[in-house]
């Protein structure tokens, strides 16, 4: 960030020249303010151009890249790896669509309809961005998941699978909620919003935890697994399931080869409705619904068990029957 600052210096001196000039004349020849816009104009311009540049550069720069150069306090404690993108993002782009909205309206000022409808909507997007920011925010480096109260194993012990593991953080309170059980992680890490994919973290965070012998790390893709048919008594996806494009129905199907008849799966993620609506607006619209994903979890042949909401997205318990094929 400090990097994209100096190489837009000169906008920010002109910006900054341009606004005192604003102020400037404002003060000292009230009877022409009229030329005061026109240099808080040039001044909202030349802002916009740099926020717009510095933003684009900040979600263009590569992942890797970013982490070496960003300056990150270590933690003593769990770090879930969340990256300054990830955290930051959402709140830059409020910034400029703000100041986008102000300079729309300062430009439209002979267009009163136009002006009006513009900024408008540009003051409502800005507040949408900033709303998800406060979103994000809830999910820091640090902060760990809550679970919800569900019969996962009626017996507490068996083998359990936490599907889309990323740096820990479900693994981490699956053992800790059920101490009996063993647990295999599995990831492809690559996630570009936790650092190094996951991996490292994820392994540092269940040393911590002092999980490391009771865990069992995979890595993999759920659509298509090494796992043999049956082999879990339970299953466990946090926000991960509904990250995958084209993959969601055949990573039910994989999930309930490879569960235990009788098996429960837990699968929690981020369905269509307001907290969506909050973090990507209206292409929230594109996220898929709790309706259809209830249709799709009871096609692939599980029996829908519970349902609710939790942590800003949704969760659904559903087992495997007895006497499926």
């Amino acid at each position: 960030m400090k990097k994209h600052l100096k190489n837009h210096k000169h906008i920010w001196m002109v910006s900054s020249a341009v606004l005192i000039l604003a102020v400037l004349v404002v003060i000292l020849m009230p009877q022409n303010k009229n030329y005061s816009m026109i240099f808080i104009g040039i001044a909202g311009g030349h802002l916009i151009v740099a926020l717009i540049a510095i933003f684009t550069g900040w979600v263009l720069i590569p992942e890797k890249l970013l982490q070496k150069v960003w300056n990150r306090k270590t933690i003593e404690g769990y770090d879930f790896g969340w990256s300054p993108k990830w955290i930051y993002g959402f709140l830059v782009a409020a910034v400029v669509v703000f100041l986008l909205a102000v300079h729309v309206y300062i430009a439209f000022n002979g267009s009163p309809v136009i002006q009006f409808l513009a900024y408008t909507l540009l003051l409502l997007l800005a507040i949408n961005l900033y709303i998800g920011n406060v979103i994000i925010g809830n999910s820091d480096r640090t902060s760990r998941i809550t679970l919800p109260m569900v019969d996962l194993l009626p017996t507490g012990s068996g083998n359990v699978l936490d599907a889309g593991c990323g740096a820990g953080r479900t693994t981490i309170a699956l053992v800790q909620a059920m101490p009996a059980i063993k647990i295999t992680s599995f990831d492809k890490f690559d996630a570009g919003y936790i650092d190094e994919g996951g991996i490292n973290l994820f392994k540092r965070n269940i040393k911590l935890a002092g999980i490391e012998e009771r865990v069992t790390v995979e890595t993999g893709d759920i659509t298509e697994t090494s796992f043999d048919n049956d082999q879990f008594d339970a299953i466990v996806s946090s926000f991960m399931i509904d990250h995958l494009r084209t993959g969601k129905r055949q990573a039910l199907r994989e999930s309930f080869r490879i569960l235990k008849p009788g098996g429960r799966f837990l699968l929690i993620i981020v369905v269509r409705g307001y907290t969506a609506f909050g973090i990507a607006s209206f292409l929230s619209l594109f996220i898929t619904s709790g309706k259809t994903w209830k249709k799709w979890i009871e096609q692939t042949g599980f029996r829908m068990v519970c349902d609710g909401k939790i942590n800003e997205g949704a969760y659904f318990c559903f087992e495997k029957p007895f006497n499926s094929k």
